[in-house]
């Protein structure tokens, strides 16, 4: 096997100049290393050498790598075996790394940020420790009724010794400073007194203070507490900086904790090295970083518990000014940590029982990997019988193409793949059906054409003229023909029907029974005579006529289809319009600045065998306007699911009440189109207006 690899290599160096480039730069390359560990002392080769060769390599290397993507596209993935060999691997593998990868990059950011924000809580927790301390002896103080600063101030500090001394390990480097009107006391928990006492900045107005704070070029845990007693005003601080006995306390059971700190500097002390910090009252140069001194790292529990990092930042105030200020750049708090310690910790917080979840998830994790090995098993499978399959599906492809949609390729469904060509035999035959079937719809069409042309001729074609009374009807449809209804009746001479009905449902079946209600309702009230030209004068009611109606829809149509409906009769020699309204939309009728739903009537039409209506009557004069209208008009949504509304209508039609009726229509339609900002309708709108004239 080597000597076959050695013998290609001989051969691609004898016949080709790249190849020989490329190996007298590896060669160049080796000979400035050699060079460059000899003469290291007097510091080692130039760097214009070394970027020479990195050239070459960068030539070479690109020449190559393109060479090897010509090989395996041409050699390697030129058999459908080997090119779906290499999909699952990308498939199968790739996904599984990169998920594996993202896992462990999130529990390492994770469980880093957590070790961080379990170091930040117990730091918050100190402040809080300090300031219950300083609250209590200040509330001691404010109550013992010493006049004497000094004797005061001698109480609280063997306070502090006795009471308090056998704390000093829990809060190294505790500074107590009391300042009580002139005079001070700075000392340890121990008693030991202090030099330097901490001062009360003039930024702070308020009685309480605690905090990070950055003074003398030291972070530090502060709490200040102010009050008015007999002996003047007391001012209590506690002080602790951080120490790495701090850091030790902070740390436990957690990892090493490490905080950079800061130092005051000249601000021309350009040269000075570490990481400088701006803030108003100078410049700070990083002075090391203080870490804790007895923790330690845990040990791993196993392979995969691996050291995590953590890191959040201090926004500590600047002590010395005259205001409250932050410091520009803050201070950082690190923390190392290991990923079992941090889960212990977290899950002895949440119970015994929460194991179970870690226990959970390793079940699953291994059951993911079974099926992905499985996954993978039957992609080989499936390679193996795509080469198999893949000629006939090709043949049979040609022969679709030209347009043979009887071929068939008849292949046994053993599994999934060779399911594949039955089912390419069952899309041609759908595709065959589906070439009828689309004759057969563009005969529906057709039809369905005819039968809009149809109801456009059983609506109105005009409204007929009757003295006092101006009519207007139209009517848009959903889709294409309509289940609303609408229709003007010349009765006779004198006397008009004005009808509006909005049948249950959508397209051909409700216009279907639109046509049925129209001829029944035209059978009923000319009962033989014909349309406005009876010998004599017919007098009828409208809720007689509406509840013949209702039995007759009863009976004759399906339980679930009923009709919302609105008939009226308008007599020209009194101005009179009786009606009755069968569950429709009350009409709105304006007359000055009266407005009058029109509610008189029952329930739906065709619901109910039996069902009593009424019949309302209203007096028009010249002026009045009556708007009927089906929901099509009242419930189309907005794309906020808010509908359009009976109070929208009416709006509408206040504003142009003066309007013509069909300046009127166009403008309540203009306003719903408007309002859905769709132009397709979402249910059939049907509008009808009367006008009362002289």
């Amino acid at each position: 096997m080597l000597t076959v690899v050695f013998q290609l290599l001989f051969q691609e160096y004898r016949t080709r100049r790249m190849a020989r480039f490329t190996v007298w730069a590896l060669a160049y390359g080796a000979a400035l290393w050699v060079a460059d560990r000899l003469t290291r002392a007097a510091g080692g080769v130039p760097g214009l050498l070394w970027l020479l060769f990195w050239v070459c390599v960068l030539v070479g290397g690109v020449y190559y790598f393109a060479r090897l993507l010509g090989f395996v596209r041409s050699r390697v993935l030129w058999r459908l075996r080997r090119r779906l060999v290499v999909a699952y691997a990308f498939i199968a593998f790739v996904p599984v790394l990169l998920i594996l990868l993202l896992v462990a990059l999130g529990a390492f950011i994770i469980n880093g940020q957590f070790a961080a924000f379990l170091v930040g809580l117990r730091l918050r927790e100190r402040f809080d420790e300090i300031k219950q301390v300083n609250r209590v002896v200040l509330h001691a103080a404010r109550f013992t009724g010493e006049k004497s600063p000094q004797v005061m101030l001698d109480a609280i500090r063997n306070f502090y010794v006795t009471e308090l001394v056998r704390h000093t390990s829990s809060y190294p480097g505790l500074v107590i400073t009391l300042r009580l009107g002139g005079a001070t006391r700075s000392f340890l928990m121990d008693g030991k007194p202090v030099d330097n006492p901490v001062t009360v900045p003039s930024w702070m107005k308020g009685d309480e203070f605690a905090g990070i704070v950055v003074d003398n070029g030291h972070i530090a845990l502060r709490s200040v507490e102010r009050t008015k007693t007999p002996a003047g005003d007391l001012a209590l601080i506690l002080s602790e900086p951080l120490t790495p006995e701090l850091l030790d306390i902070v740390g436990e059971g957690i990892g090493p904790v490490g905080v950079v700190m800061t130092k005051s500097a000249p601000a021309n002390e350009a040269s000075h090295a570490g990481f400088r910090v701006e803030t108003p009252e100078g410049v700070y140069v990083q002075s090391g970083a203080i870490s804790s001194k007895a923790v330690k790292l845990p040990d791993p529990v196993n392979l995969l518990d691996f050291a995590v990092f953590g890191a959040s930042s201090l926004d500590p105030t600047l002590w010395a000014g005259d205001r409250e200020e932050r410091a520009v750049q803050p201070a950082f708090v690190y923390v190392t940590s290991r990923i079992a310690a941090l889960n212990s910790r977290l899950l002895a917080t949440l119970g015994e029982y929460s194991q179970i979840w870690v226990y959970a998830f390793k079940a699953v994790a291994i059951i993911f990997l079974v099926i992905e090995a499985a996954a993978l098993l039957i992609g080989i499978r499936l390679t193996r019988s795509i080469t198999g399959t893949v000629d006939k599906l090709y043949d049979a492809t040609e022969r679709v193409k030209a347009g043979d949609f009887s071929y068939r390729i008849h292949m046994l469904s053993r599994d999934q793949l060779s399911a594949l060509g039955e089912a390419f035999d069952s899309m041609t035959a759908s595709v065959e059906r589906l070439l009828l079937e689309s004759q057969d719809r563009l005969r529906l069409q057709s039809e369905l054409e005819i039968a809009r042309e149809v109801q456009r001729q059983l609506f109105p074609q005009s409204a007929p003229e009757i003295p006092g009374l101006k009519l207007h009807g139209v009517c848009k449809a959903a889709r294409s023909v309509s289940g609303d209804y609408y229709d003007f009746l010349n009765v006779d001479e004198h006397r008009v029907g004005v009808v509006l009905g909005d049948v249950s449902g959508k397209g051909i079946s409700a216009a279907l029974l639109m046509a049925a209600i129209q001829s029944a309702l035209r059978a009923q009230l000319y009962d033989g005579f014909a349309l406005g030209h009876s010998s004599q004068p017919m007098e009828f009611s409208t809720a007689q006529m509406v509840d013949r109606l209702n039995r007759q829809l009863y009976e004759n149509t399906p339980l679930e289809k009923y009709v919302t409906f609105f008939f009226a009769i308008y007599d020209a020699r009194t101005r009179k319009l009786s009606y009755t309204n069968a569950g429709h939309i009350p009409p709105i009728l304006f007359q000055g600045n009266k407005i009058e739903r029109l509610r008189a009537g029952g329930t739906v039409v065709g619901l109910f065998p039996s069902t009593l209506y009424e019949e309302g009557e209203v007096q028009l004069a010249p002026g009045d306007l009556l708007v009927a209208f089906t929901d099509g008009i009242s419930e189309p949504e907005n794309i906020y699911g808010e509908q359009f509304g009976e109070s929208r209508v009416l709006e509408v039609t206040r504003r142009a009440l003066n309007a013509s009726p069909e300046t009127l229509v166009e403008e309540i339609y203009r306003s719903v189109d408007e309002w859905t900002g769709s132009p397709d309708l979402q249910d059939d709108m049907t509008l009808v207006l009367a006008r009362a004239v002289e």
